[in-house]
């Protein structure tokens, strides 16, 4: 893989009426099984509420993020845990909960420090009613005596130049700095892609530093709801939804995606430039994570366009790889545009590769028509690599969410382990209020 060795372990992220189906355990026509690991209750004090991130996993354990629920109804870190005895259940827990103090609203992936088992995170709240923009945290664990999770809230933007809502979740280099994204704020009002560096001596703060400011309807594109990828460079990828080409969507653009170079020299200047901006006929409003494949191309999904005059209907998965000069922009190839709600349509995570090349990700809508919803309840896909150099990628659906106890609408990408896929819905269970399953394909 092209994408950097870091000491941190990258996660591998409207109430309905629910139609009481029981899916916990079902299987569909074709063999692939449904099992609904956890399910969120409203409002409640002990559990989470709407997962919209993707699974951490650690060790045998899978963490994630609610944007509600919790002490204080403004989200929370769970850990599943396995069975203790084969064919038992798994147990949730919640090892914090978001408050008045501690930052609000998690709905990034999850970030492990795999040395000393902190997990990092980010709010789009920040606790303060006057000034919600968002914070960066930090969750230590229990020592071994026992005891609770601490949190240390590491920073808070303040919706100008540095930033606001921080709506993906964090990536890491060697020396402990954390990057990410915030959808707004930044002197254009389009987002900044920051670092955050560790303090020189501990107990002192962490310093903030934009690498990169986007401007509203700019060239560079604008409102970062993805996270960033690194290269083996230090270079960071990532994708605006808007922005790019002011000839479209009445100057605002329809995304692009993003390099940012580090500098030659520490204390530089990082360089921005635009890989590929899109056109609608080749999908518009990217929001999910990129990834590498050991070529250097770049795999990712955009949440709508691909299909000529039905522009907003309803995204593709594309492959972004280098021009053979080095030169701007990339060559984009349309792997599969999806083309209407019974095929799977808006897919806003991001992808994740198998040992075989085929990617696995998620669409929020789309589907069978038995769900809840008239325009489908989500899918989980399979792409599998041409068997020839120049053939066709081929869509295998693995399940189609049906609105009912199996979930609905999954946001976030999704986890391989051994043979199954373990990923989480926004929402769906007896409380409509998300789930955490597992599939075997």
């Amino acid at each position: 893989m092209a994408s950097r060795t870091v000491f941190f372990k990258n996660a591998l992220t409207s109430a309905m009426l629910v139609v009481l189906l029981t899916f916990s355990g079902a299987t569909l026509a074709d063999g692939q099984t449904e099992t609904i690991l956890h399910t969120f209750t409203f409002g409640s004090k002990t559990d989470g509420t709407y997962s919209w991130s993707s699974l951490l996993y650690s060790a045998g354990v899978f963490y994630g993020t609610t944007t509600g629920g919790g002490a204080h109804n403004r989200g929370t870190v769970y850990q599943m845990s396995p069975p203790t005895s084969k064919g038992g259940p798994w147990r949730e827990k919640l090892i914090f909960s978001f408050g008045s103090t501690t930052g609000q609203d998690p709905s990034g992936a999850l970030l492990l420090n795999a040395t000393t088992g902190k997990i990092y995170g980010t709010t789009l709240g920040t606790g303060d009613k006057s000034d919600p923009r968002g914070t960066v945290y930090e969750l230590t664990p229990p020592p071994p005596s026992g005891g609770p999770w601490t949190e240390a809230v590491l920073y808070k933007f303040s919706g100008g130049d540095d930033g606001a809502y921080p709506e993906s979740g964090l990536v890491s280099d060697e020396q402990g700095n954390l990057y990410g994204t915030c959808a707004g704020g930044g002197q254009g009002a389009g987002g900044v892609v920051f670092r955050l560096s560790p303090p020189a001596q501990q107990g002192g703060a962490w310093t903030e530093t934009v690498l990169h400011g986007f401007t509203i309807g700019g060239i560079h594109g604008s409102d970062l709801y993805g996270g960033l990828t690194f290269d083996s460079t230090g270079s960071l990828y990532g994708t605006t939804t808007f922005g790019g080409d002011h000839t479209c969507n009445a100057g605002r653009g329809y995304g692009t995606v993003f390099k940012l170079a580090p500098p030659p020299d520490p204390g530089g200047a990082w360089t921005a430039s635009v890989l590929y901006t899109f056109h609608a006929t080749d999908g518009l409003r990217p929001y999910g994570t990129l990834v590498f494949d050991s070529s250097g191309s770049l795999y990712g999904t955009t949440y709508q366009g691909g299909h000529g005059s039905k522009d907003f209907c309803c995204g593709t998965v594309f492959r972004l790889a280098p021009s053979a000069d080095g030169s701007v922009p990339w060559i984009l190839t349309t792997l599969y545009a999806f083309a209407d709600a019974s095929d799977g349509e808006n897919p806003r995570s991001g992808l994740v590769f198998d040992a075989t090349g085929a990617l696995y990700g998620t669409t929020t809508q789309g589907g069978i028509n038995a769900c809840i919803i008239p325009y489908g309840c989500g899918t989980l896909f399979k792409l599998n690599p041409p068997a020839q150099q120049g053939g066709s990628w081929t869509k295998q659906e693995l399940y189609q969410f049906v609105g009912g106890n199996d979930g609905w609408a999954p946001q976030a990408s999704v986890f391989l382990f051994g043979n199954k896929v373990y990923g989480t819905t926004s929402g769906g269970g007896p409380d409509n209020a998300g789930t955490v399953f597992e599939i075997t394909p």
